[in-house]
């Protein structure tokens, strides 16, 4: 028996994952490393019809398993935990095991619009793993200067003399974080071309730039609506009946939500387009957190016109 339409659900922990075929209902398992990926591939390649693999964020787990499907040219979408979870509550679905996730991934990809993930080049992976590594060593930067102050008035500590030492490493090995990535941006054109039109905006720099990269792929490929609902800055309706209700943002990737506030609030004070923007929303009594969230919804919206032309631009020549 042949079907039109196959979805299947991956369940990915640290030493295995389980996955789910719809509507056949078969299920396996395999250990998640580079042999147990191989087998699942081997395992895949006869069915006919696959619509989309789906796969969760799993800390870094599903990597090997999501590389290994990009490398294969295969459909696969790494969709929300807490949707899926939703959804699963919804159908009913109160128990939880590798198996029953992966049914319900499988469930929720036949059911439920879902994103393709874009391949990704070398260069791209590699500013993603930086991006990743600058985050991490400012949020341990911060701990340690939050445990130095702790100790200010102890100057003789040895303790303190440990966190300085600490913190020292930590800052030395961020400026090579950062340095890491300029070489990156150097060996590969395509993304120093992304680079240079992000940082045609004023308040984008160097490191926001790249943590659009790493972040947001699909900038220049949706729409300005779709672009700004994905990184949470499009407001939502919260209307019922002859009630409307306040209009809210929510959802969407806060790590580039994060990198887009901090360059906007320097976009405000240099760039004379948004500061007018800003100041007339401020006029008609916007309160100044939504007026923020409405810059960054137009820088977003900026950046994502100015890339499209900038694809459109690269395919011409």
């Amino acid at each position: 028996m042949s079907y039109t339409s196959r979805f299947v659900g991956i369940d990915i922990s640290k030493s295995s994952f389980d996955l789910c075929i719809l509507p056949d209902s078969r299920s396996a398992s395999f250990a998640n490393t580079a042999a147990g990926v191989a087998r699942f591939l081997a395992f895949v390649a006869p069915l006919k019809g696959i619509e989309r693999f789906l796969l969760e964020p799993t800390g870094g787990y599903e990597r090997r398993v999501l590389d290994a499907l990009l490398s294969a040219r295969m459909p696969v979408a790494r969709v929300n935990a807490r949707q899926v979870r939703q959804f699963a509550g919804a159908c009913g679905q109160l128990s939880k095991t590798d198996r029953i996730d992966a049914f319900i991934l499988a469930d929720y990809g036949r059911r439920m619009e879902t994103e393709l993930v874009l391949p990704a080049s070398p260069a791209q992976m590699n500013m993603v793993s930086l991006v990743a590594r600058y985050r991490q060593l400012s949020h341990m930067i911060v701990q340690e200067k939050n445990r130095r102050e702790k100790l200010a008035s102890r100057a003789d500590d040895k303790t303190r003399v440990w966190i300085e030492e600490s913190l020292q490493f930590l800052l030395d090995q961020r400026q090579a974080v950062v340095e890491a990535m300029t070489a990156c941006l150097e060996a590969d054109k395509a993304l120093s071309g992304k680079v240079a039109v992000m940082m045609s905006l004023k308040g984008i720099g160097l490191r926001t730039a790249c943590f659009l990269l790493a972040g947001l792929p699909e900038l220049g490929s949706l729409d300005k609506g779709q672009i700004a609902k994905l990184i949470g800055v499009a407001p939502l309706n919260r209307d019922s009946g002859q009630m409307r209700g306040k209009r809210m943002i929510a959802g969407g990737r806060k790590p580039v939500r994060d990198a887009l506030y901090i360059a906007a609030l320097p976009a405000i004070r240099f760039d004379p387009h948004i500061r007018a923007f800003f100041e007339k929303l401020k006029s008609k009594g916007k309160p100044g957190k939504v007026a923020l969230v409405a810059v960054m919804r137009k820088m977003i919206i900026i950046l994502n016109a100015r890339m499209r032309e900038h694809h459109a631009n690269a395919i011409d020549t």
